[in-house]
């Protein structure tokens, strides 16, 4: 990923109205999609939870008139607040409606300008089978690395006001590195209680703590404003306790819907993160109270967020029919996958080619009783381009810090090859398709993007590649980079338009690209 620029993040305070006030914010502005705009509101007769003090603020886009709905949530003491992300520039209006009268019947106005920032993105975004930016349609491969590995731990204390801590990761992961987020494990039960000694939920524990939200508001939004995402595990696995089902009233009950209500409200205008339910869902959860989970959340969230949760398989095959069936009610598609080869990762887009995918399962190098399930340094830079390749299907990816000191990849300038050659060169297009007819190579794996009639190949322990420009005309530039070392271009010059043998340096595995495919 091209390393961006690192800005302070702001967040408008537009301003602390008392109760009895009816306030109209007016000239006041934002930033088409970030930051977003907050206002605070004090309301001092609030009676029972203030968790549970609904109320709901209506915008409307006086131009277009397409309205967002979203919640305030209780900040502390007798102050709520209201966030805001303009998805549209131009003038904005809102007024609230609550059954708490000091809540009620505020409005306000706000003016959003374009975001000058020319790389500014929005949310997160599903374009067919790829992942991708609302606002720029850049379309990417989540490849996200563990956090817990990064910190030694997956309690957001260890990250809480914590700036340089999270920027240093940041340098290090993603612009290093070359991988696009992070992905944050179970938060379970801290979500009520960010000090506690473990993820398991505590019955007791029924009101969310801020403090949790403030620890990942600051790490979505540091890795936003890096180009990357944050995709976060909810809950975990009911067999060690992590799960809502241990909530007072259970799954669905009213500390759960809570506890989504709160999340939609605070972390709903923040771009630039997706949820997981949490892992071996199959064992205490269903598809269709899944699928409620998914409704109730996007009926509270007034910005798109991907949401969507992993089945139990499958672990080895082809065959993705049942797991595919469990995912038809989310934004994503998710997998278990146990070391998916690039047949894998195809079938998986082939289920349901509407959606894009996450591999959801950790791909770890690590020492354990599992070794069907993990990888090693070189089996996870292939398993990049494999998912890559096949159309763009999202991993997760770790090295224990047992291995290596801060779960630092000692191949790390290969995994950056990878990086640089598909996203920091614009290669990886969003009408990008498979197209592994145009090598006669039965190991190659091809990617063609019509609309540039640009091609992407790649191929394994070779110093040749075959391709068919025939259906092309004139010639075609052609460069090739190998895959395990640092990145550097060697120029294949032009390429006329025929079916050929490219001839490499050496034996590696070596992904080219050749554009235009035609003039």
């Amino acid at each position: 990923m091209q390393e961006r620029p690192f800005y302070a993040i702001m967040i408008l305070v537009l301003g602390i109205l008392t109760p009895g006030f009816s306030a109209e914010v007016t000239d006041t502005t934002g930033t088409q999609w970030f930051p977003y705009v907050e206002w605070a509101f004090q309301n001092p007769s609030w009676q029972g939870s203030a968790f549970d003090v609904e109320a709901r603020a209506t915008f409307v886009h006086q131009v277009s008139g397409a309205t967002l709905t979203t919640e305030m949530f209780y900040q502390g003491q007798t102050q709520w607040t209201l966030r805001f992300a303009g998805t549209r520039t131009g003038l904005w209006t809102f007024t609230t409606s609550s059954t708490d009268p000091d809540l009620s019947g505020l409005t306000g106005k706000l003016t959003i300008h374009p975001n000058i920032n020319p790389g500014a993105h929005g949310f997160l975004q599903g374009f067919g089978g790829k992942w991708g930016w609302q606002g720029t349609g850049e379309v990417f491969v989540p490849q996200l690395v563990m956090w817990d590995y990064l910190v030694g731990s997956n309690s957001p204390a260890v990250f809480y006001g914590q700036p340089q801590l999270i920027d240093s990761k940041i340098r290090e992961f993603i612009h290093g590195h070359g991988f696009t987020g992070f992905h944050v494990s179970v938060i379970g039960g801290r979500w009520f209680d960010m000090d506690a000694a473990s993820d398991r939920v505590d019955e007791a524990k029924t009101e969310p703590d801020p403090r949790t939200f403030e620890a990942l508001e600051l790490l979505i939004t540091q890795t936003y404003l890096a180009g990357g995402m944050v995709h976060i595990w909810l809950w975990g696995d009911h067999q060690r306790g992590q799960t809502c089902r241990s909530l007072e009233g259970g799954m669905g009950g009213p500390i759960d819907l809570r506890l989504q209500r709160y999340i939609a409200a605070r972390l709903g205008p923040v771009p630039g993160w997706s949820m997981g339910y949490g892992f071996d869902l199959d064992e205490w959860v269903t598809a269709e109270k899944l699928g409620q989970w998914h409704d109730s959340m996007h009926q509270h969230l007034g910005w798109p967020h991907l949401l969507g949760g992993r089945p139990a398989g499958p672990n080895r095959g082809l065959d993705h029919t049942a797991d595919a069936q469990w995912n038809q009610a989310l934004d994503y598609s998710s997998y278990e996958h146990h070391q998916p080869s690039y047949e894998v990762y195809v079938a998986a887009l082939q289920a349901r080619p509407e959606m894009p995918v996450l591999s959801e399962d950790r791909f770890r190098i690590r020492t354990s009783p599992y070794p069907e399930k993990d990888y090693s340094e070189d089996r996870t830079r292939r398993g990049l381009y494999a998912s890559t390749l096949a159309g763009g299907v999202g991993n997760i990816w770790g090295i224990d810090p047992a291995l290596s000191p801060g779960g630092v990849f000692r191949n790390k300038s290969q995994i950056k090859t990878y990086a640089t050659f598909f996203f920091d060169k614009g290669r990886f297009l969003p009408d990008m398709v498979r197209a592994n007819l145009l090598s006669p190579d039965r190991k190659s794996t091809v990617l063609l993007s019509p609309g540039t009639r640009s091609l992407v190949l790649y191929q394994e322990d070779t110093s040749t590649l075959n391709v068919d420009l025939s259906a092309g005309s004139g010639f075609c530039a052609g460069v090739a980079v190998n895959t395990r070392k640092a990145y550097e271009e060697i120029d294949l010059g032009q390429l006329p338009s025929r079916s050929q043998t490219l001839t490499l340096p050496e034996t590696s595995d070596w992904v080219i690209a050749l554009t235009p495919f035609s003039p």
